[in-house]
């Protein structure tokens, strides 16, 4: 599809009505800059590609943008000129800021109830490199609390089901997939949210992007010091800090924010301030300025 795109609809279509293409997807911004439209190029992670220089050094092609200085680097090493290429973390949807206090009393009063006094929520991948497995180990060791597990497939969930089972490991829950309503009212049911990503290969490019929507939640936070975060340690959004790959020190922090910041219904208000900055919009106000003007969109 990418080649039939690119090679065909682009010149023969889009490119008598379009000024301006963003896009993941290096064939259809080579055939937007051949084209004459000017570009946009998202690159998020490490890949073999050597960018030509007829693109990158063309006038059409406006920035490359990334999420991660270790791929920033990486792209310059590949041809990518460093004058066209930025950093910048994805933006976070602001609906995650709207306040759903009833939703989250009832999936307060569903997982937890009177049986437990408190909930954890991780948000994301069911992946070892982002500390499922971690958080299974930290769960053993907090008894006293459930831990929410939301995202994965329903064949990542179900092997996760059979490997708490394996470990005997009875408070957890693996909910699967949850649309952005449920999952915003279930960050912010929680009592804190948990970042527990593994100083990995992983933690050299991946984008804080849960990072974001836990901050939108108001939620307190426990995130282990990986580099994408360690930008964000001095500005105090973070209730607790943890070396990573250690289950242990993960169960010692989340123990240690539990007592400091009970749980509160309309979430910490620093936090949700603080992360505003951070939405797709202003994401995309900071990529157009590095747009020359002839090329913008106009004003709506």
């Amino acid at each position: 599809p990418s080649t039939l795109i690119s090679k065909y609809y682009v010149p023969l279509h889009l490119r008598w009505q379009t000024q301006l293409v963003h896009s993941r997807d290096w064939n259809f911004v080579k055939a937007a800059v051949k084209s004459g439209v000017a570009a946009i190029y998202e690159h998020h992670h490490h890949e073999q590609k050597q960018f030509e220089p007829e693109i990158v050094q063309h006038p059409l092609f406006q920035v490359a943008v990334t999420v991660a200085d270790s791929v920033r680097d990486d792209m310059i090493d590949h041809g990518m000129p460093p004058d066209k290429v930025i950093k910048l973390h994805n933006g976070f949807n602001q609906a995650f800021l709207t306040r759903h206090q009833q939703a989250a009393a009832v999936w307060r009063e569903r997982l937890i109830g009177s049986i437990y006094p408190a909930l954890a929520v991780y948000s994301g991948g069911l992946h070892a490199f982002k500390g499922v497995d971690l958080m299974l180990e930290a769960a053993k060791a907090l008894p006293q609390v459930l831990f929410a597990f939301a995202g994965g497939s329903e064949v990542q969930v179900a092997a996760y089901r059979e490997l708490a089972m394996q470990h005997q490991v009875s408070n957890v829950e693996f909910l699967g997939y949850l649309p952005h309503d449920a999952l915003a009212s279930l960050l912010q049911a929680a009592d804190l949210l948990v970042h527990p990503h593994l100083l990995s290969q992983e933690a050299s490019f991946t984008s804080p992007l849960k990072f974001f929507d836990y901050m939108a939640a108001g939620t307190p936070i426990v995130a282990t010091e990986i580099p994408p975060l360690m930008e964000f340690k001095s500005t105090g959004v973070v209730a607790g800090w943890c070396e990573p790959n250690q289950p242990m020190k993960l169960a010692d922090c989340m123990a240690r924010v539990l007592e400091s910041h009970p749980y509160r219904p309309a979430g910490y208000a620093e936090t949700m301030k603080f992360v505003q900055q951070f939405s797709w919009e202003n994401r995309i106000a900071k990529i157009l300025s590095h747009v020359e003007d002839r090329h913008r969109p106009l004003p709506a």
